[in-house]
């Protein structure tokens, strides 16, 4: 289901990030970002449209909760890729959303990514 799809990387730690663009990359998707900070992605939003995202809960300005709720918006999208449990409760943005714990596999990813992407081709828009 990958192909051509592409992947909005919300992460602000650069080893990590790094490391999900190199994954993403060799499993077929296309990778745009990574973006360090909301305010980076929201520009980015203005002009582009993911079919999927991936979102750290922390980022250097702030939670991704703006990136969040305008996906939520758009109807894209999106897994939680964090290590910061508290956020889960935190953001409200984020309810029902996939949850992969940091540190994970490419594997695990993968999962999460399959899963959205199947589950948002059967939800009508």
């Amino acid at each position: 289901m990958s192909g051509s799809s592409l992947v909005l990387v919300l992460e602000d730690e650069a080893l990590i990030a790094m490391a999900l663009e190199d994954y993403l990359e060799d499993a077929g998707y296309a990778v745009a970002g990574s973006f360090a900070t909301c305010d980076s992605a929201l520009r980015w939003l203005e002009h582009a449209t993911p079919d999927v995202a991936i979102l750290d809960t922390t980022l250097r300005d702030g939670t991704c909760a703006k990136v969040a709720a305008e996906l939520n918006r758009r109807g894209i999208p999106f897994i939680v890729h964090s290590g910061n449990r508290e956020s889960r409760n935190e953001i409200c943005e984020l309810a029902g959303a996939i949850w992969v714990e940091k540190p994970s596999s490419a594997r695990v990813i993968a999962a999460a990514l399959h899963a959205v992407l199947r589950s948002s081709a059967l939800t009508p828009v």
